[in-house]
């Protein structure tokens, strides 16, 4: 059975592991500095999760509440354990959390990218038409233009906007 173990500081050796599959599962860009992984941690509205079967390290997730939303900011699951089925059975779980949920994906420029839009049509994600760019994570590097997925129906502009609001304001205000 999949348990999750939320991690509440750096300093805690479950952070030096989710932070080791951090650091190789997303490219430098989209990835926090050492302060804000602190920041952000410390905030009441994200949960950084550890993923394990048993004593066994699946993967993590970094995701951000809202009044009536959950953002996944970051989701990986192990090198060695992809293609197992783990990244359905952790998604459910966010899933089951909250009655919306956003994510963005890379443009579909790639195979892979587009591979990863498949699995997240596959579990009820639908692709927004909005134009979107995720505010860089570190200083005198552009944002980069990413897709916004939702579950379970499209979101409408209103809504776009205020994910977009809380993103800018909220998750990288930090």
């Amino acid at each position: 059975m999949l348990t999750c173990k939320k991690i509440t500081s750096t300093e805690s050796t479950l952070f030096q592991r989710l932070d080791a599959l951090y650091s190789t599962a997303f490219p430098w860009h989209e990835q926090r500095e050492m302060h804000a992984k602190q920041q952000a941690i410390a905030s009441p509205h994200y949960a950084l999760e550890g993923w394990f079967e048993e004593d066994l390290f699946v993967g993590l997730s970094g995701c951000w509440t809202f009044d009536d939303y959950v953002y996944v900011e970051h989701l990986a699951i192990d090198g060695a354990l992809r293609s197992q089925g783990y990244g359905k059975i952790i998604l459910g779980h966010i899933l089951a959390r909250s009655p919306m949920t956003i994510l963005e994906i890379d443009p579909l420029t790639t195979d892979i990218a587009e591979k990863r839009l498949r699995f997240y049509e596959s579990m009820g994600f639908f692709a927004n038409p909005w134009p979107h760019t995720h505010p860089a994570y570190h200083p005198g590097v552009a944002g980069h233009a990413l897709i916004v997925l939702s579950y379970p129906k499209p979101i409408d502009a209103l809504h776009y906007e205020r994910f977009n609001a809380d993103l800018c304001h909220r998750v990288m205000a930090l």
